[in-house]
């Protein structure tokens, strides 16, 4: 799929149908999460449990020295 970027007030964007974005389970409000790699980005649905480990492997060091 091709996309062009476009103008959304100061900013520049990409409109996605909402076809594609009943493939990706993705609603009105819900977040995602960008990620940049190599050959281009990886957008995905944030669930608590996608939040969770981010932050855990993120912050692991500092969630352990809290645990203790």
């Amino acid at each position: 799929m091709i996309k062009k970027l476009q103008h959304i007030g100061n900013s520049q964007g990409i409109i996605l149908e909402k076809a594609l974005l009943k493939l990706l389970n993705v609603e009105n409000d819900d977040k995602v999460e960008i990620i940049p790699q190599s050959e281009g980005l990886l957008i995905r649905k944030v669930t608590p449990q996608t939040a969770y480990q981010t932050i855990s492997k993120k912050h692991r060091k500092s969630l352990d020295k809290l645990a203790e």
